[in-house]
């Protein structure tokens, strides 16, 4: 199962968008950012959306931000 690293703030915003109970299976690193398993299909669908540049945690933030009605960056 993949992991991927994020920060405090995008594993909180995920908490808060979550519909239902979020279910944390994060653990906090002592710099303060996350690693979170992911499904494959899910680290398959963040590989496909990535940009040039771009790390994980860009990704989920501009999924996020499309998510609640922005537009992409």
């Amino acid at each position: 199962m993949p992991l991927i690293r994020m920060s405090d703030a995008t594993y909180k915003t995920i908490a808060s968008i979550t519909i239902g109970t979020f279910r944390s299976t994060g653990q906090r690193q002592a710099d303060g950012t996350w690693l979170v398993p992911i499904e494959q299909d899910t680290w398959d669908r963040i590989q496909a959306m990535r940009l040039p540049g771009e790390t994980d945690e860009d990704v989920i933030q501009r999924a996020i931000h499309i998510s609640l009605g922005g537009r992409p960056s």
